[in-house]
């Protein structure tokens, strides 16, 4: 993702891996677990194609996602730890990192509930943090959003989504709020690429910079494999 008025973009990787066959029941639902691993990093364009790295996020965990039958609640529920790290990109003349780096590092469990009605799919749930350093974050993070797909023909799927998170620190909350809306166009097995529009408002989602506040809109693209 490309911001617009900054000489910054985002490159974010993930990926999930399902660690057992569904388990269905045509009385109760779904099941599936596995594991994910993401990361997502900022960086700095400098001309001829350079882009230094200043900082990167990893995260990796747990998920069980289910459906509940017969009212179709969805439902994903994630175990995961986070870590921010500085990178070189942030070096000053003298070799060292500004800002100084410390240790950040999250242990928390994040459960969410949806409901697809059509196109669309509100969802609404919370993260509870359980081990954090530093430890001034609140440990309570409600969220609430909405996805949006409408087909456009057997190729194209306009996609959009709005989230919002409400953050806290020393007791203090604010909302963080990232909208997106692009087109997919599908390939094979799911697989394909998303062509959209990105904003974001509110406390940065890069740890070594979780008290400053971010405020930006970006165009980019996504591959989805």
């Amino acid at each position: 993702m490309v911001q617009f008025g900054e000489q910054k973009l985002r490159l974010d990787i993930g990926l999930p891996i399902t660690l057992g066959e569904p388990v269905h029941s045509d009385s109760v639902g779904w099941l599936q677990y596995g594991a994910e691993f993401l990361t997502w990093t900022r960086l700095r364009s400098e001309g001829n194609f350079k882009f230094p790295v200043e900082t990167i996020d990893y995260w990796f965990g747990l998920y069980a996602s289910f459906q509940i039958l017969p009212i179709g609640i969805e439902s994903r529920l994630r175990v995961a730890h986070i870590s921010s790290h500085l990178v070189d990109g942030l070096a000053d003349a003298s070799g060292g990192l500004s800002p100084k780096p410390f240790v950040y590092s999250r242990e928390f469990v994040e459960l969410l509930f949806g409901y697809t009605a059509g196109w669309f799919r509100p969802y609404g749930g919370a993260t509870v943090i359980w081990a954090t350093q530093p430890d001034n974050p609140n440990p309570f993070v409600p969220q609430a959003g909405i996805d949006v797909r409408i087909p456009l023909n057997t190729r194209w799927t306009f996609r959009g989504g709005y989230d919002v998170k409400l953050i806290g620190i020393d007791g203090a909350y604010g909302a963080a709020n990232a909208a997106q809306a692009g087109v997919f166009y599908a390939m094979m097995d799911g697989r394909g690429i998303l062509i959209s529009l990105y904003g974001y408002s509110g406390r940065s989602m890069h740890g070594m910079f979780y008290t400053s506040r971010d405020e930006y809109f970006a165009a980019g693209f996504q591959l989805v494999l």
